[in-house]
């Protein structure tokens, strides 16, 4: 797993770990190489973190919460946390949670296929 973080000469892979607090390495939650999918996937590095925070609550939902002794880890408490998170970065951004495509719409009875000479 590579991992690269280095403030003093940011990159995208950089502003991405410092968005989503992942600049330990150590405690790492992605590799250089998932953050660089995430930001060909988004196109921006700012995308790249609403993605990457989605996944982290998509994984952190399907593990169970558990206690053994005196630990007790509550997965439902770090999703609330992301998620929380991830409207914060949305707001910062101006990334909404829902995007819209616009798509021509004709009669079904006339037979229209295509977009009419005048558009």
């Amino acid at each position: 797993m590579t991992f690269t973080y280095t403030p003093n000469s940011p990159n995208d892979i950089t502003r991405v770990r410092f968005h989503i607090a992942d600049t330990v390495e150590s405690s790492a939650m992605y590799s250089d190489e998932e953050i660089t999918f995430g930001i060909a996937e988004g196109g921006s590095y700012q995308q790249a973190v609403i993605i990457l925070l989605q996944n982290l609550i998509a994984r952190l939902s399907a593990e169970p919460d558990f206690t053994a002794d005196w630990l007790r880890v509550d997965n439902r408490r770090s999703v609330e946390g992301y998620r929380v998170l991830l409207q914060e970065k949305r707001r910062q951004f101006g990334i909404s949670a829902v995007r819209a495509r616009g798509k021509a719409v004709y009669r079904s009875d006339s037979g229209q296929t295509e977009a009419p000479e005048e558009w």
